[in-house]
């Protein structure tokens, strides 16, 4: 991503500007008390008390002087540490390396580097990339509009590749971005100045707390992600009411600063306009984001949804799963949405060349969906349209691949609101004497990587002093249990009895109560999914979802098959299509999320198939060789769907009295 300079100039550089940080941190450590001070650390997301945001907030008040005395002719926004002053030879240093620089945004990416991300999003800033913003540009300025708004322009990016295109065209076009901070927007500013480009019309504005310009035909925007805790109770109960007038939806107060963003654009936008928008796609596969979906669907032309494969880390160390939306404000009833999926970088003008398809194809970087917009909403999880197999569609209709609850009960795993109370080692229980009161458990996903935990394997986690018992309890009489009492009555001067969940219970310590799981699923992985067979008898928490096979599956004796077909690359393939999407190889699947992954159905096996499934469960127990058995079912598996007939199991009820009955029996 960053400046095309030496490793040793950039950090001689950087060091040189934490040595001029360094005299003004005990004087911003003193006006913490200051109103904007405080202002501007919350602005941030940060604790005023806080070292490490002292030291930034110092570095930030650097940069902002290094601006100042670099480009003295530019009007900047007023920022609370505008005392701070740099030296001249770091001025001239920085100066120099700007001009220098072919980096598309030098004084954007060297904020990047003086704040790290993860202080970056406690706020939702996240970087944008130059060919995502040529892609988004683009595509808006085929339209020929009159004014483009950049919506939270950050260190203007879009302003900046726009501005590029129109020095080569010269349309008749304004560019307007607005931000909520000033420093950003004096970066924005020194951007232009150093690229020689005019600078844009900017504002220091909220855009949760004011409009659009009434006449901005095109918007672009990569809006903030973050939680709805930092959106005040005022501003919801504002935009609740907004969108129920102009929109006609309610949605709910959970909802994050993107999903915010996304419909009031689409409120506020004049009919004909255009936006490229980069969601979250938490926005829309969320169960709040369902709002946003009919929105889209009802109010809008959606061109194309662009998704980002697993592989493709396409915003720099952000775990968020993101894609593209780009759409129309308006309604067509027979709209064709394109879904392009990105295992690679394509072009602007490859990607562009392709949202006038017709039809479904495989490109060189990636592939392409058709999706009519009057269907989409039938559809839960939008991330998973542009992978979608349509050989999947087939054999649902046979039965041979169904939901995994029409196998399965999925239910999460037991939260107990303080895990450092409630969960405990094994030498703990001993010495406390609680052995009667606890069950066995596993509490971190990261324990157990294999696909089964066998006593072996729990002994072991044990023996390594983790956390492997739960104090269970429902109704016991404590008077007749002075250890327990004890340690309960520890608890309660730990304040573990005022815990928000724990306080929703009869009693505080009542734990809630779950039978043995067949199998658990590890509901948020880093390129590690799994299916794990229960052996060890475990009750897991609430890092993982229970499964609990139905009568049908237990009677056919077909546990294990489940077991080893859920760990099979063809379903482990499909959990993008049903989970909550994020970057860096990150799964998040909840249970009712997982209730639809397909799997194949073990009932619908032939039973030459059944068997050769059993007998590699039994060499499995031999060699105990993951991968061997996982290579082994995959190689089945892909025979089972490539043969033209498949005569499928035939069980004693058909298979929607199947699905009655599981939902019946849990």
């Amino acid at each position: 991503m960053f400046l095309r300079h030496g490793a040793h100039d950039m950090k001689a550089m950087i060091k040189q500007l934490d040595i001029a940080a360094k005299k003004y941190h005990q004087e911003i450590k003193q006006r913490s008390d200051n109103a904007e001070i405080i202002a501007w650390y919350k602005l941030h997301g940060w604790d005023s008390s806080d070292a490490e945001a002292q030291r930034l907030l110092a570095r930030q008040a650097v940069l902002n002087a290094v601006i100042r005395k670099a480009f003295p002719d530019l009007t900047l926004y007023r920022t609370p540490f505008d005392f701070v002053t740099a030296p001249d030879m770091l001025v001239s240093r920085i100066y120099e390396m700007a001009q220098r620089s072919h980096s598309f945004n030098f004084w954007g990416e060297l904020y990047s580097i003086l704040i790290p991300q993860p202080h970056r999003r406690q706020v939702g800033q996240f970087w944008t990339d130059e060919c995502i913003a040529d892609w988004m540009v683009t595509w808006l300025l085929q339209f020929q509009p009159r004014l483009l708004d950049d919506i939270g322009c950050g260190a203007g990016n879009f302003l900046i590749k726009a501005a590029q295109h129109l020095q080569e065209s010269k349309p008749a076009m304004r560019l307007y971005g607005f931000d909520v901070s000033p420093l950003l927007l004096n970066i924005t500013q020194a951007s232009f100045a150093t690229a020689n480009l005019p600078v844009p019309e900017l504002s220091e504005k909220n855009y949760l707390e004011s409009s659009l310009p009434a006449d901005a035909d095109a918007i672009i925007c990569n809006p903030p992600y973050t939680r709805h805790h930092h959106i005040s109770p005022d501003v919801k109960d504002h935009l609740h009411g907004f969108f129920k007038g102009k929109l006609g939806v309610a949605i709910s107060r959970k909802a994050t600063m993107a999903f915010y963003f996304l419909l009031k654009i689409i409120a506020e936008m004049p009919e004909g306009a255009h936006t490229a928008i980069i969601v979250p796609m938490e926005v829309l596969d969320a169960r709040y984001g369902s709002a946003a979906k009919r929105v889209l669907c009802r109010e809008t032309v959606l061109s194309a949804i662009i998704h980002f494969s697993q592989e493709m880390n396409a915003f720099h160390k952000v775990d968020v799963g993101a894609s593209i939306l780009l759409f129309r404000k308006g309604y067509e009833k027979d709209n064709l949405v394109r879904h392009v999926t990105l295992k690679a970088v394509p072009t602007t003008d490859e990607l562009l060349s392709c949202l006038d398809a017709r039809e479904r194809r495989e490109l060189p970087f990636g592939s392409l969906v058709i999706q009519p917009q009057n269907e989409l909403l039938n559809i839960p999880k939008w991330s998973g349209i542009a992978t979608f197999s349509p050989e999947i569609k087939k054999w649902e209709q046979t039965g041979l691949i169904v939901p995994l609850k029409a196998l399965a009960k999925v239910m999460r795993g037991i939260a107990t609101g303080a895990n450092e109370f409630f969960a405990l080692s094994t030498q703990e229980v001993k010495r406390r004497s609680l052995e009667p009161f606890v069950i066995r458990t596993i509490q971190r996903n990261r324990e157990i990587q294999d696909i089964i935990l066998d006593e072996a394997a729990w002994q072991a986690l044990s023996n390594k002093g983790k956390r492997v018992w739960l104090l269970y309890l429902n109704g016991e009489n404590l008077n007749r249990h002075p250890a327990l009492s004890a340690y309960l009555a520890e608890g309660e001067a730990k304040g573990y009895h005022n815990r928000s969940l724990v306080q929703t219970r009869k009693k505080w310590y009542f734990m809630e109560q779950r039978e043995l799981p067949a199998i658990f699923f590890t509901i948020l992985t880093r390129g590690n999914p799994r299916f794990i067979l229960n052996q060890a008898g475990v009750r897991p928490l609430n890092m993982f979802s229970l499964l609990y096979p139905n009568n049908y599956v237990v009677k056919a004796g077909c546990i294990e098959h489940l077991w080893v077909l859920l760990n099979s690359t063809f379903s482990l393939s499909q959990l993008h299509s049903v989970s909550r999407t994020y970057g860096g190889n990150t799964l998040k699947v909840e249970p009712r999320e997982l209730d639809n992954l397909p799997v194949i159905n073990p009932l619908a096996l032939p039973d030459e198939i059944r068997q050769r499934i059993r007998e590699l469960i039994a060499d499995f127990y031999r060699h105990r060789d993951t991968l061997l058995l996982v290579r082994e079912t995959d190689t089945l598996i892909d025979t089972l769907l490539n043969l033209k007939t498949v005569t499928p199991y035939r069980s004693s009820l058909p298979m929607q009295l199947q699905l009655f009955e599981t939902q019946k029996n849990y």
